[in-house]
């Protein structure tokens, strides 16, 4: 969610629990901001290491922020300041909230972090609130350093099986407008160059053996040119690698899937969210035709591609109509997984801005994509957890997804 952090809930009955089980096992993502500030500070001339829930030996500590478990962050800092460290936070959500953060830390970074980290570097301590400005240059960044992670943990199952797993971050931020979208608050977008992300690759490929990868850019097929050469390059370096993206189904087609798929795309994210075209335009979101959906995610599963498709329960003019609507829809495309949000105003998005006075949640991490946090026109709190449920349910437990699903895991035995 564009780092404000997200916590899975399909619901609370039986059923529901073994659908919240089952997502919280196999997916395991680094933070991406940690492995570039660690790179830099360690070009620096700096030691650096990660913990997790541990007070460190150390003068400063940085420590990402989320609004699902804000409290959690904001007691450690507390516990890591006693020892006399300092200690900043860092992310989209202590950006837009600083005043959560600094009563329990020495400073909060707005913005993309590498320019302060640079500052930091060179032994300056920054105190209360600083904006960071963003890098123009993308490629004058060092990779990521991963060797102070514990990459084993790591991996993007069930999606995919392969390890050892890393992410890539070729681009950063979206180009388009959607007024909820949390990746606006704190990215301007950007594009490494496709030689800068082929040698980043190598890099992985050599140092740490990968022979999985997520490319965790919003829209990473929106330059088809770039694309192409990332994809090209892989197949002429015979990377034996499989991966994943996230893009829009109107940024693809089928040659272009199939250059891709030929240097080892296995699976693709992808955000439908309504079924309902007037209800997306509403919100600032640009439809994508049913027939090229449909044409594309069919073309995908024929190859051997994944689909994971992102839908949006309760957008602001959603009605109990248009959400079964939606979730008929979601059934009929019967993709690998269905993920079904509730649309959720984050703090810093042109519609939190608009719907202020309507939120009824005072707590922030309640916040969670799939809790209701505002008093909707048309549907109460109550009936949105009632459908989400629903629609996972309805989703998973069904003949046809199923089949799919054993047919899936008996070609992955013999692939």
């Amino acid at each position: 969610m564009g780092g404000y952090g997200w916590a899975f809930s399909a619901g609370n009955s039986f059923r529901a629990n073994l659908i919240n089980g089952v997502k919280k096992w196999g997916e395991n993502l680094p933070i991406m901001s940690l492995g570039y500030l660690a790179a830099i500070f360690h070009r620096n001339g700096h030691s650096v290491e990660y913990l997790v829930n541990k007070v460190p030996h150390s003068d400063l500590v940085i420590i990402p922020s989320s609004m699902v478990d804000y409290k959690h962050e904001i007691n450690w800092a507390r516990e890591i300041r006693k020892k006399g460290i300092k200690v900043g936070f860092l992310g989209p959500f202590s950006s837009v909230m600083p005043e959560l953060f600094l009563e329990n830390s020495d400073f909060v970074v707005g913005g993309e972090p590498e320019e302060i980290a640079e500052k930091i570097s060179d032994k300056w301590v920054p105190e209360g609130f600083i904006r960071s400005n963003p890098i123009k240059d993308l490629d004058a960044l060092p990779f990521p350093k991963w060797d102070i992670f514990n990459i084993s943990e790591y991996s993007y199952v069930p999606a995919l099986k392969e390890t050892p797993f890393l992410p890539i971050l070729s681009s950063r931020g979206c180009s388009f407008t959607c007024s909820y979208c949390p990746y606006l608050v704190n990215y301007t977008w950007r594009e490494r160059s496709s030689k800068n992300v082929l040698e980043e690759i190598e890099f992985l490929v050599d140092r740490f053996k990968i022979k999985g990868m997520l490319f965790r850019d919003p829209l990473f097929s929106l330059n088809k040119k770039r694309t192409i050469e990332i994809a090209e390059g892989i197949i002429q370096r015979n990377y034996k690698l499989k991966w994943a993206c996230e893009t829009r189904l109107d940024l693809l087609d089928e040659k272009f899937i199939d250059i891709l798929y030929a240097s080892g795309l296995r699976v693709i994210n992808v955000g439908i969210e309504s079924a309902d075209s007037t209800v997306l335009e509403k919100a600032s979101r640009r439809p994508i035709s049913t027939e090229h959906q449909e044409k594309i995610i069919r073309y995908c599963e024929k190859k051997g591609v994944r689909v994971t498709v992102f839908y949006i329960l309760g957008l602001p003019d959603d009605t109990e109509e248009s959400i079964a609507k939606t979730i008929k829809y979601a059934k009929k495309l019967n993709t690998h997984v269905a993920q079904f949000f509730i649309f959720t105003p984050f703090p810093g998005t042109r519609y939190f801005e608009s719907i202020k006075e309507q939120i009824e949640e005072k707590d922030w991490e309640k916040f969670d994509c799939y809790t209701p946090v505002f008093k909707h026109k048309n549907i109460t709190n109550n009936r949105l957890l009632e459908l989400k449920e629903m629609a996972f349910l309805s989703y998973y437990y069904r003949p046809a997804w199923a089949l799919k699903f054993i047919k899936r895991m008996i070609r992955d035995v013999w692939s």
